[in-house]
């Protein structure tokens, strides 16, 4: 018990600094007691249960802080799958902003401001970034960056900033669709591949079970080479084919 003990209190000083560091890197330190208070009394919870089994309290007390470690690199994925998911929407809100008679940056601002805080965040510092920084160097988010060097042109041009923003809009719009479609033909690939993989292997172990391994080893293996160089081809040839879809 003893052990268990220490190993919680350890658990505690590194959990503390670690979520801290991660919080900050998100850009979320407001959050630090709550997450922590949360994660603290699932590790009491856990102490409570695995007590007797220092092994796998040590265990579990490493996946949590794996997990908090991680928790900047899983965040910045998922708020870079959301600003790419919400991009042509915040666009055509820019363009209402524009249309309305306010400023680019004011419309910006706006935006910004009525998003939920996932998003808030990133496009405050892209406003930031645009109007202060003139660098999108301490953005996050690769999209944000690509869409950097654009908006500060139209930013800085005093004329049909709500045309050169629908012209922007659309041209996203169209390598959006591209790369869905690129999508499925990748997703057709793999689906078919899994298809020829089952059926194989299937087909192997009935070959195997009626005629034995040893008797025909030498065509055993000839097949499986085949096999895995034609699912090669196939993978190669599907990759050149999908950026002419």
């Amino acid at each position: 018990m003893l052990v268990s003990f220490l190993l919680t209190s350890i658990g505690f000083a590194f959990i503390h600094r670690i979520l801290g560091s991660s919080l900050r890197k998100i850009g979320f330190p407001n959050l630090h007691a709550r997450v922590f208070m949360f994660l603290a009394a699932l590790m009491l919870i856990f102490f409570i249960i695995m007590g007797p089994h220092p092994t796998l309290l040590w265990f579990f007390f490493g996946m949590i802080l794996i997990l908090v470690k991680q928790m900047p690199q899983v965040f910045s994925a998922y708020q870079e799958f959301l600003i790419q998911k919400h991009l042509l929407r915040m666009l055509d809100q820019l363009v209402l902003g524009v249309q309305s008679g306010q400023s680019l940056r004011a419309s910006l601002q706006t935006m910004a401001t009525g998003e939920s805080s996932l998003l808030r965040i990133p496009l405050q510092n892209f406003v930031h970034a645009i109007a202060y920084e003139n660098s999108p160097a301490n953005l996050r988010s690769n999209t944000l960056r690509k869409l950097f060097d654009e908006m500060s042109r139209i930013e800085k041009s005093d004329s049909k900033c709500a045309e050169q923003l629908r012209a922007m809009r659309k041209q996203l719009k169209t390598v959006k669709d591209f790369r869905r479609r690129s999508g499925q033909v990748t997703m057709q690939i793999r689906m078919q591949a899994a298809v020829s993989a089952i059926l194989y292997v299937a087909l192997l172990f009935f070959m195997i079970s009626q005629f034995g391994f040893n008797e025909n080893r030498r065509l055993i293996l000839a097949s499986a080479i085949l096999f895995f160089a034609g699912l090669v081809t196939v993978f190669v040839i599907g990759r050149k084919n999908q950026w002419n879809t």
